[in-house]
């Protein structure tokens, strides 16, 4: 099982202190500001104990959201977009926002579950949903209530309770003005939704626990994943005071991405009703064999909800899915901590009736209506919100209504006491699972507990770890800029290891490109995870050699869907992650590993299934490398379009009127580009590898190929990928079938000259600029006529509908996507090029456009803690800054990489380290923390004291002073090349960087 690659702040974990080499870091830091070592350090000592309590977590986070708000005030702080705020310790707080969401997605393995800063939340594992998403507008799956006797009269009559909803959704009207404080804090072990009103002090924790399974060692009893809801709601009062608790859980459990008006025929949700499942004082025991924690004093079992749905997956196959709710209850005194005896009382037919303090009563409902009241009625107008009870108790519905597990617990909560409610929801993989699982009662504790093992789990260190010091540019904080590390890290790895289905869509499945970008920044942090995805993902490889645009993995015994359409970019990835990979890790064995194939089914064109032949990796790169070498224009050498390139938009180049052919001639140059790129890889690894064998001869040997391809894509690209007019060149994105038209040219189909981006960058990345020096300044200039409020935009200007021969890109609105917008995937690459050339103070300038927290995202409309995948634009149709998409995106990725490549310099190559940090690194110092080919490095870059005269950079390892290599012909750089013999495999190498004071 891949482990979670990120803690609380990960990113930071084991972090020296800066301030101990250089003076000038310890005037930079605040003695009220934690380092970047110790983001985490208070709150984690506090919670990972598994003793500590949800109150103790509620009294940290209220602590760490009130210094935060209050060093806003001061102005100290800022609040970033979307009205949130990193805190302290890494955490993000989320409060009401008038557009958009943020969101974060907890789970392992394929098992996602969403949970937005609204309360809106959804959990699939591959195709089965335990859990729908929440269409705008409509009620979630997931509730949670108090409600509370005020001491006023404020209410009509019949209204005996004020309700609270304890999520921010959905919304009871008649409350909203008695809240007095709400919000969200994510972190990456869970999420919290805090609120209060005159009365109550509330808190409900999530979580996602995928350790059980190894501490409870047994197999039947193991599900894919418990979610953990957790349940404080706190007498602000100094009076006893009636209260009630509830909980909505509306579980899906079918293999669809919708319901239909036929599903509650095969739903069926009953309470439990086997001995020793009925309300008992919980004895005080300890199973250690299976994690449970000892029962306390007072604790209360309630009766588990059982939910079974059966499903047909054709006419001859039917399965059953399970789910189990368990549920506990306790009452402890604020004050002392101690726990406060509660017995549990028979609900009688008087559900008014007065209850003393300590005394409660339970009621249960399967039944939606029953639970809301009536059927014109919705979850935030439920009839039990003011008057306190359910009509009747409902503890089995099946068929004649949507069935649900909803409780009701009616209680009187003492002066500056507590009730906490657990509920543990988990997918029984059989019903003879089920009914082990179920004997198994739920202790108070035992949340806790797993809560521990979910933190040790996330907190086991990965490779990489990056900080900087100091202000950046446009007044980039620091501490923001550490924290947003981690969550891109994390960013990164959930791209990386996707399952598919991340995205409630049919075509959410795992995309070739996407994942082999992903793994090739992923591999920085967590090499064995990235090794294992690319063995996987090669396995999907045609027998032709080609890579399907996307796979999925098998399901119920059945082959996965694929997305076959010819996109010709998908190999070129591949070559170059594992190109990557073996120059971070020297692991040469990956390439003699075997891996299978994928061929179409003769029986469904849109479903791959397992071909018999199997061979080695480097098998399947030469294969890869064979397949792009045939899909090549006669005329011009370069790679054809097909059905389009990484620019998926631009979908109309391949396109042809010759009824007897597929594709016509147009062609990519980005991927003739990148195709150039591989063929340097493929020779670099031949060679480091020994597999150059110098008794092939001729065409047949794999180097001499690559050469002669190398030569020819040279050729073709120079010859026919840049266009000139009036003294003036322009590198082309592409053009159609025969070269009848152009796209990024002087002169496109609608007439106007328009710039692309990808072009551009990939003639720097590639190396094709080092062949022209000239070209430059024409790249240098479509760049400039590209840029934008949020970034370089991928193509300007941006297309109509009328715009012929480009493809779907023109039913984009302009100013949106890659339709004339910032399309942050491409800016990324950009930005690595500037880079590259050593265009610094432009990178820096588009880094800091981009990065979602930046203070000039005013209308940013995703999450503003990991990169969006794009910022829209276009005043006139009231673009002005909006996201289309967030976490699922490729410019997390070539984010990562650029910083570890170019602003922090680490550059592994097959055969050496390479310490190149580019100039003009906007921060005070920064430290850097990875691994290559098994040596642990560690960079720090400084500056020297102000009266201290420094002409150039200076680079020490281990305190000796290293010479520095000719400076580099595109960014002048000179770089120190260390070899691997020359680093030590048993400690970690320090590698100091001095660099000259900005004049």
């Amino acid at each position: 099982m891949p482990q979670e690659p990120i803690t609380l702040d990960d990113n930071a974990a084991g972090r020296t202190e800066l301030g101990q080499t250089t003076q000038a870091r310890d005037a930079l830091r605040s003695s009220k500001t934690p380092a970047v070592g110790d983001a985490c350090k208070s709150p984690q000592e506090n919670l990972q104990s598994p003793t500590s309590s949800l109150a103790s977590e509620l009294a940290v986070i209220r602590e760490l959201v009130a210094d935060c708000e209050n060093q806003i005030q001061r102005g100290d702080a800022r609040r970033l977009p979307g009205n949130t705020a990193f805190l302290a310790d890494g955490r993000v707080l989320c409060r009401e926002r008038k557009i958009g969401e943020s969101r974060y997605p907890y789970g392992l393995e394929g098992f996602n579950f969403w949970v937005s800063a609204t309360g809106a939340m959804h959990a699939n594992q591959g195709l089965f949903f335990l859990f729908l998403p929440t269409p705008e507008g409509r009620e979630p799956p997931i509730a949670f209530f108090a409600g509370c006797r005020p001491e006023d009269s404020e209410f009509i009559d019949g209204d005996l309770y004020a309700p609270h909803s304890l999520l921010p959704t959905p919304v009871i009207d008649q409350s909203e003005g008695r809240t007095v404080d709400r919000y969200t804090v994510f972190g990456h072990d869970a999420a919290y939704f805090v609120s209060e009103t005159p009365e109550l002090l509330t808190i409900v924790r999530v979580f996602v626990d995928q350790t059980h399974a190894q501490q409870e060692g047994q197999e039947g009893i193991a599900s894919a994943a418990r979610l953990h809801f957790s349940t404080h709601v706190e007498n602000r009062t100094g009076r006893p005071l009636e209260t009630y608790s509830s909980a909505y859980f509306n579980p899906f459990c079918r293999h669809s991405f919708g319901e239909s008006n036929e599903d509650r025929w095969y739903k069926q949700v009953w309470v439990d009703s086997h001995e020793g499942a009925s309300q008992t004082a919980a004895p005080s025991h300890e199973d250690s064999s299976k994690g449970h924690s000892p029962a306390a004093p007072g604790d209360i079992y309630l009766p588990s909800f059982i939910v079974r749905v059966n499903e047909e997956l054709n006419r001859l196959q039917s399965i059953s899915n399970f789910a189990l709710l368990r549920r506990a209850v306790g009452m402890t005194n604020a004050i002392t901590g101690h726990p406060v005896d509660l017995s549990m009382k028979p609900a009688k037919q008087d559900a008014d009736a007065p209850l003393a303090s300590g005394e409660m009563t339970a009621q249960v409902c399967t039944s939606r209506q029953a639970y809301v009241g009536a059927r014109r009625r919705t979850l935030g107008s439920s009839k039990f919100l003011t008057q306190g009870h359910f009509e009747e108790d409902v503890p089995l519905t099946v068929f004649t209504d949507n069935a649900v597990a909803g409780d009701l617990l009616r209680f009187v909560l003492p002066p500056d006491t507590y009730l906490s409610m657990e509920y543990s929801l988990s997918m029984p993989t059989s019903e003879a699972a089920l009914e082990e699982e179920k004997t198994v009662p739920l202790g108070l504790a035992d949340p806790s507990a797993a809560m521990s093992r979910v933190r040790r789990k996330i907190q086991e260190p990965g490779d990489l770890k990056l900080s900087v010091v100091g202000a950046g540019p446009g007044g980039l904080a620091e501490e923001s800029v550490n924290h947003f590390f981690g969550y891109l890290k994390k960013q990164v790895a959930i791209c990386a290891l996707l399952k598919g289905y991340m995205n409630p869509t049919p075509n959410s499945l795992i995309g070739i490109r996407d994942v082999f970008q992903a793994i090739e920044g992923h591999l920085f942090d967590r090499p064995l995870e990235s090794r294992e995805k690319i063995l996987e993902a090669l396995a999907y490889v045609l027998e032709d050699g080609r890579c399907p645009r996307q796979y999925s993995l098998p399901e119920n015994g059945k082959p996965g869907r694929a997305d076959l359409r010819e996109y010709i970019d998908q190999g070129v990835w591949v070559v170059s992650a594992i190109h990557t990979y073996l120059a971070a890790t020297g692991d040469a064995s990956l390439l003699a590993e075997i891996a299978g194939y994928h061929r179409v089914s003769p029986a469904d064109p849109l479903v791959i299934e397992e071909s018999e032949r199997r061979d080695t990796v480097l098998d399947h790169l030469n294969l890869i490398m064979d397949y792009l070498t045939r899909q090549r224009d006669p005329q011009t050498g370069l790679v054809l379009a097909l059905y389009g390139d990484w620019n998926d938009a631009i979908d109309g180049l391949g396109l042809t009127t010759d009824p007897n052919e597929k594709f016509g001639t147009g062609v990519s140059v980005m991927v003739s580009l990148q195709l150039y790129q591989n063929c340097r890889e493929m020779i670099e690894m031949l060679h480091a590898f020994g597999h150059a064998d110098s008794e092939q001869l001729g065409s047949d040997n794999p180097v001499q190929r690559y050469r002669l391809l190398e030569r020819q894509l040279h050729e073709g690209l120079l010859k026919h990928a840049v266009v000139r007019q009036d003294g003036e060149s322009r590198i082309v994105h592409g053009w159609g079938d025969r070269r009848s038209y152009y796209v990024g040219s002087f002169c496109d189909p609608d007439g106007a000259a328009r710039d692309g981006l990808t072009s551009n960058a990939y003639w720097i990345l590639s190396d094709m600029i080092r062949t022209e020096l000239s070209l430059r300044e024409p790249v240098l200039a479509a760049m400039e006529r590209l840029d934008s409020t949020y970034g370089m935009k991928t193509f300007e200007p941006g297309f109509t509908r009328a715009d012929e021969g480009v493809g779907r890109i023109g039913k984009l609105p302009v100013g949106s996507a890659e339709n004339g917008a910032t399309y942050v995937h491409a800016t990324t690459f950009a930005i690595a090029a500037l880079f590259k050339i050593g265009e610094s103070e432009k990178a820096w300038e588009q880094i800091h456009k981009i990065l979602p927290f930046a203070a000039h995202h005013k209308t940013l409309s995703h999450s503003p803690f990991v990169m969006p995948n794009s910022y829209s634009e276009n005043p006139e149709f009231n673009l002005t800054g909006q996201s289309m998409d967030d976490w699922q995106t490729g410019s997390s990725n070539v984010l990562l990489k650029l910083f570890i490549r170019y602003v922090f310099g680490f550059q592994p190559t097959l055969d050496a380290l390479e310490i190149a940090p580019a100039e003009g690194f906007p921060f005070a110092a920064f430290e850097f923390q990875a691994t290559a080919q098994g040596r642990r490095v560690k960079l720090c870059l400084e500056r020297p004291a102000a009266d201290q005269a420094l002409q150039r950079r200076e680079i020490y390892l281990d305190g000796k002073q290293l010479n520095l290599e000719t400076p580099d012909e595109l960014s002048g750089l000179r770089h120190a090349r260390i070899p691997y013999a020359e680093l030590s495999k048993n400690t970690v190498n320090q590698i100091r960087i001095v660099e000259p004071n900005a004049r």
